[in-house]
């Protein structure tokens, strides 16, 4: 039996056309799972990644929130620490500055060195709450021992600051270092900042309002 009007490019087989029609069949089932399984699968991954992220997050607020105690307790000890102790006591520049030249003065002799003289430097401009002063030092000190009043000065209490040294070696050409022989003292100068707080009285003084025109009647 010959069925009437079919398309070229169908085959004229029954069987060949049973083959084609399931062929078809089994790719447009494909198809219709493809277009529903591609956007599943996209949706899972984009929750998934987000739900591993949200996982690091959370377990990094964990860790923090553990360590949480601690960091309260050291910024409680800082906020315990006195602070000032790191500034020059003196309430004024005079005063600060013959703070600043005592302490220069006591730690160089106390290691090993001779203050020549002690001279205040330029004065320098107010930072906010800090008013800071600087002076000028000359001592003769040898090579060992300047190493040691350099550390001690960059390491004491109040801080002081080292802005510029100058070094005048009066050690002759042919001294050769012997040991149980001192070596020759050099002249060193030394130019030191410190930092002193500025207290409420350095405020400038309240303005009075002018008077007014005229006497009363």
């Amino acid at each position: 039996m010959t069925i009437p009007n079919l398309p070229t490019w169908l085959p004229s087989e029954p069987r060949k056309r049973r083959w084609l029609a399931l062929a078809l069949l089994v790719t447009f089932v494909s198809l219709a799972a493809a277009a529903v399984a591609v956007p599943a699968l996209l949706l899972h991954r984009y929750y998934d990644e987000n739900i591993a992220s949200l996982s690091r997050r959370v377990s990094t607020q964990t860790a923090f929130n553990a360590q949480r105690p601690r960091i309260m307790e050291k910024l409680a000890v800082l906020k315990l620490r006195e602070v000032k102790k790191m500034y020059l006591k003196g309430t004024s520049s005079a005063l600060a500055l013959a703070e600043l030249q005592e302490t220069v003065r006591t730690t160089i002799e106390a290691n090993g060195g001779r203050v020549l003289s002690a001279v205040q430097g330029i004065a320098a401009k107010e930072e906010g709450a800090f008013r800071p002063v600087t002076a000028n030092f000359s001592l003769a000190v040898n090579n060992v021992n300047f190493r040691r009043v350099l550390y001690a000065l960059e390491t004491r209490e109040p801080y002081l600051f080292i802005d510029t040294v100058g070094v005048n070696p009066q050690v002759p050409s042919a001294f050769r270092s012997v040991p149980g022989v001192v070596e020759p003292d050099m002249i060193v100068s030394l130019e030191i900042r410190g930092y002193a707080l500025k207290v409420a009285s350095d405020a400038a003084p309240a303005v009075p309002p002018p008077k007014e025109k005229g006497g009363s009647t």
